[in-house]
Protein backbone atom coordinates (compact mmCIF):
# COMPACT_ATOMS: atom_id res chain seq x y z
CA UNK A 1 0.00 0.00 0.00
CA UNK A 2 2.69 2.76 0.84
CA UNK A 3 4.52 1.98 -2.72
CA UNK A 4 0.94 2.22 -4.13
CA UNK A 5 0.95 5.70 -2.41
CA UNK A 6 4.33 6.39 -3.44
CA UNK A 7 3.59 5.87 -7.30
CA UNK A 8 0.72 7.76 -7.32
CA UNK A 9 2.44 10.93 -5.49
CA UNK A 10 4.83 10.37 -8.24
CA UNK A 11 2.67 10.96 -11.20
CA UNK A 12 0.85 13.89 -9.33
CA UNK A 13 4.09 15.31 -9.45
CA UNK A 14 5.01 14.86 -12.80
CA UNK A 15 0.95 16.37 -13.84
CA UNK A 16 2.07 19.40 -11.78
CA UNK A 17 5.71 19.86 -13.25
CA UNK A 18 4.31 19.77 -17.04
CA UNK A 19 1.21 21.77 -16.44
CA UNK A 20 2.24 25.01 -14.52
CA UNK A 21 2.44 28.43 -15.83
CA UNK A 22 2.33 30.73 -13.41
CA UNK A 23 5.70 31.70 -10.32
CA UNK A 24 4.62 30.49 -6.84
CA UNK A 25 3.25 32.17 -3.50
CA UNK A 26 1.76 29.80 -2.14
CA UNK A 27 3.01 28.46 1.72
CA UNK A 28 2.02 24.73 1.16
CA UNK A 29 2.47 24.32 4.71
CA UNK A 30 1.29 25.01 8.49
CA UNK A 31 3.21 25.01 11.48
CA UNK A 32 3.57 21.69 12.65
CA UNK A 33 6.87 20.06 11.54
CA UNK A 34 7.01 16.55 9.72
CA UNK A 35 7.53 14.19 12.35
CA UNK A 36 11.22 13.27 12.64
CA UNK A 37 12.03 10.60 9.89
CA UNK A 38 9.05 10.96 7.98
CA UNK A 39 7.92 12.37 4.93
CA UNK A 40 5.42 14.56 3.95
CA UNK A 41 4.07 15.01 -0.06
CA UNK A 42 1.83 17.76 -1.75
CA UNK A 43 0.20 19.05 -4.85
CA UNK A 44 -1.45 22.23 -5.09
CA UNK A 45 -3.67 23.92 -7.71
CA UNK A 46 -3.63 28.17 -7.33
CA UNK A 47 -4.29 31.11 -9.18
CA UNK A 48 -2.77 34.15 -8.87
CA UNK A 49 -3.39 37.90 -9.60
CA UNK A 50 -2.09 41.59 -9.05
CA UNK A 51 -3.66 44.86 -8.66
CA UNK A 52 -2.53 48.83 -8.30
CA UNK A 53 0.65 49.38 -10.21
CA UNK A 54 0.12 45.79 -12.01
CA UNK A 55 -2.42 43.65 -14.05
CA UNK A 56 -4.08 40.68 -12.88
CA UNK A 57 -2.76 37.70 -14.25
CA UNK A 58 -4.57 34.30 -13.00
CA UNK A 59 -3.47 31.87 -14.89
CA UNK A 60 -3.43 28.76 -13.01
CA UNK A 61 -0.05 27.14 -11.39
CA UNK A 62 -0.16 23.77 -10.63
CA UNK A 63 2.70 22.65 -7.95
CA UNK A 64 4.30 19.97 -5.86
CA UNK A 65 6.69 19.46 -2.75
CA UNK A 66 8.00 17.45 -0.11
CA UNK A 67 9.03 18.17 3.27
CA UNK A 68 11.37 15.71 5.60
CA UNK A 69 11.33 15.94 9.24
CA UNK A 70 15.33 15.83 10.13
CA UNK A 71 14.68 16.66 14.06
CA UNK A 72 11.93 16.92 16.84
CA UNK A 73 11.03 20.78 15.90
CA UNK A 74 12.53 20.93 12.10
CA UNK A 75 11.41 19.81 8.64
CA UNK A 76 13.05 20.96 5.43
CA UNK A 77 11.62 20.86 1.81
CA UNK A 78 11.39 21.14 -1.63
CA UNK A 79 8.85 22.47 -4.06
CA UNK A 80 8.45 22.14 -7.70
CA UNK A 81 6.86 23.04 -10.65
CA UNK A 82 8.01 22.99 -14.23
CA UNK A 83 9.52 26.39 -14.40
CA UNK A 84 11.39 26.98 -11.25
CA UNK A 85 11.84 25.51 -7.16
CA UNK A 86 11.79 26.57 -3.82
CA UNK A 87 14.22 24.64 -1.14
CA UNK A 88 13.17 25.87 2.63
CA UNK A 89 13.38 24.98 6.41
CA UNK A 90 11.26 25.25 9.42
CA UNK A 91 11.63 25.27 13.02
CA UNK A 92 8.67 24.63 15.06
CA UNK A 93 8.80 26.49 18.38
CA UNK A 94 4.98 25.87 19.95
CA UNK A 95 3.17 22.53 20.07
CA UNK A 96 -0.38 21.63 21.28
CA UNK A 97 -3.47 23.04 20.91
CA UNK A 98 -1.79 25.95 19.40
CA UNK A 99 1.16 25.55 16.79
CA UNK A 100 3.98 28.04 15.86
CA UNK A 101 6.76 28.39 13.67
CA UNK A 102 8.90 29.72 11.90
CA UNK A 103 10.33 29.63 8.62
CA UNK A 104 12.90 30.27 5.68
CA UNK A 105 12.26 29.79 1.35
CA UNK A 106 14.35 30.80 -1.04
CA UNK A 107 13.22 30.22 -4.82
CA UNK A 108 14.06 30.57 -8.22
CA UNK A 109 11.58 30.85 -11.37
CA UNK A 110 11.25 31.33 -15.39
CA UNK A 111 8.12 33.31 -15.34
CA UNK A 112 6.76 33.81 -19.06
CA UNK A 113 5.73 36.84 -21.07
CA UNK A 114 1.69 37.44 -20.88
CA UNK A 115 0.38 36.08 -23.92
CA UNK A 116 3.40 34.03 -25.11
CA UNK A 117 4.75 30.70 -24.53
CA UNK A 118 8.82 31.89 -23.93
CA UNK A 119 10.20 32.52 -20.51
CA UNK A 120 11.41 36.08 -20.58
CA UNK A 121 12.08 37.05 -16.73
CA UNK A 122 14.15 35.88 -13.74
CA UNK A 123 12.64 35.73 -10.28
CA UNK A 124 14.71 35.57 -7.78
CA UNK A 125 12.45 35.19 -4.26
CA UNK A 126 13.64 34.98 -0.27
CA UNK A 127 10.75 34.59 1.75
CA UNK A 128 10.75 34.37 5.81
CA UNK A 129 7.00 33.52 6.85
CA UNK A 130 5.98 33.08 10.51
CA UNK A 131 3.33 30.24 10.82
CA UNK A 132 0.62 29.88 13.21
CA UNK A 133 -2.12 27.09 13.92
CA UNK A 134 -4.76 27.08 15.79
CA UNK A 135 -6.77 23.42 16.30
CA UNK A 136 -9.89 23.19 16.59
CA UNK A 137 -10.34 19.24 16.59
CA UNK A 138 -8.09 16.75 15.22
CA UNK A 139 -9.80 17.30 12.26
CA UNK A 140 -10.44 20.53 11.79
CA UNK A 141 -7.80 23.90 11.66
CA UNK A 142 -7.43 27.59 11.13
CA UNK A 143 -3.74 28.42 9.81
CA UNK A 144 -2.29 32.07 9.40
CA UNK A 145 0.40 34.22 9.98
CA UNK A 146 2.62 37.12 8.13
CA UNK A 147 5.17 37.01 5.50
CA UNK A 148 8.19 39.05 4.33
CA UNK A 149 8.97 38.49 0.97
CA UNK A 150 12.01 39.72 -1.29
CA UNK A 151 11.69 39.62 -4.99
CA UNK A 152 14.66 40.02 -7.81
CA UNK A 153 13.39 40.38 -11.32
CA UNK A 154 16.48 40.04 -13.83
CA UNK A 155 14.27 41.04 -17.21
CA UNK A 156 15.65 41.71 -20.84
CA UNK A 157 12.65 43.96 -21.55
CA UNK A 158 9.63 46.50 -20.01
CA UNK A 159 6.56 43.87 -18.43
CA UNK A 160 3.45 45.04 -17.96
CA UNK A 161 2.48 42.20 -15.36
CA UNK A 162 3.28 41.47 -11.71
CA UNK A 163 6.69 40.15 -12.35
CA UNK A 164 7.79 43.35 -13.48
CA UNK A 165 8.92 44.99 -10.38
CA UNK A 166 11.89 43.54 -7.49
CA UNK A 167 11.40 45.02 -4.38
CA UNK A 168 10.68 44.24 -0.91
CA UNK A 169 6.70 43.05 0.34
CA UNK A 170 4.57 41.93 3.48
CA UNK A 171 2.01 39.34 3.19
CA UNK A 172 -0.29 37.56 4.91
CA UNK A 173 -1.66 33.63 4.98
CA UNK A 174 -4.74 32.13 5.82
CA UNK A 175 -6.09 28.39 5.49
CA UNK A 176 -8.38 25.75 7.05
CA UNK A 177 -6.60 22.24 7.50
CA UNK A 178 -9.08 19.69 6.91
CA UNK A 179 -8.08 16.41 7.94
CA UNK A 180 -9.44 13.70 5.68
CA UNK A 181 -7.94 10.22 7.20
CA UNK A 182 -5.09 9.26 8.91
CA UNK A 183 -2.84 10.23 5.94
CA UNK A 184 -4.57 12.83 3.76
CA UNK A 185 -5.51 16.12 4.14
CA UNK A 186 -5.85 18.84 2.46
CA UNK A 187 -5.98 23.15 2.80
CA UNK A 188 -7.45 26.07 1.07
CA UNK A 189 -5.21 28.82 1.00
CA UNK A 190 -5.12 32.54 0.60
CA UNK A 191 -1.84 34.61 0.10
CA UNK A 192 -1.90 38.20 -0.44
CA UNK A 193 0.88 40.67 -0.16
CA UNK A 194 1.38 44.33 -0.65
CA UNK A 195 4.75 46.02 -1.56
CA UNK A 196 6.90 47.82 1.26
CA UNK A 197 8.76 48.82 -1.74
CA UNK A 198 9.41 48.07 -5.46
CA UNK A 199 11.03 49.59 -8.71
CA UNK A 200 9.04 50.00 -11.90
CA UNK A 201 9.30 52.01 -15.08
CA UNK A 202 8.64 55.54 -15.05
CA UNK A 203 8.38 55.42 -19.01
CA UNK A 204 7.40 52.77 -21.41
CA UNK A 205 10.48 54.45 -23.91
CA UNK A 206 13.32 54.65 -21.36
CA UNK A 207 14.87 52.16 -18.88
CA UNK A 208 14.02 55.02 -16.55
CA UNK A 209 12.96 53.57 -12.98
CA UNK A 210 10.89 54.96 -9.84
CA UNK A 211 10.45 53.87 -6.29
CA UNK A 212 6.93 52.57 -5.26
CA UNK A 213 5.70 52.37 -1.41
CA UNK A 214 2.28 50.47 -0.89
CA UNK A 215 1.11 50.68 -4.47
CA UNK A 216 0.95 47.05 -5.46
CA UNK A 217 -1.18 44.23 -4.46
CA UNK A 218 -0.65 40.71 -5.13
CA UNK A 219 -2.26 37.73 -4.76
CA UNK A 220 -2.63 33.88 -5.02
CA UNK A 221 -5.15 31.16 -4.10
CA UNK A 222 -5.55 27.93 -4.13
CA UNK A 223 -5.75 24.66 -2.75
CA UNK A 224 -3.20 21.65 -1.35
CA UNK A 225 -3.72 18.15 -0.57
CA UNK A 226 -1.28 16.92 1.57
CA UNK A 227 0.17 13.01 2.04
CA UNK A 228 1.44 11.52 4.87
CA UNK A 229 3.88 13.21 7.13
CA UNK A 230 1.10 13.98 9.57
Amino acid sequence: MRNKHILSLLILLFIAIVMTSCASLTTMQTAGVVPEGEVRWAIASTGTGGEGDTKPSADPNFEASVRYGVAENVDVGLKLDLLGAQVGAKYQFMRGDFDAAVGIEAGYQWVRNAGTDDPSSHVIQLQVPVLMEKHFNPYVGLAFGPKVLGILVASTDKRDDIWKDSGLYLGWMFGLPLRLTEGIWFQPEFNIYTNLYSTAFNDENTDTKSRNYISTVLWQAGVSVFFGGL
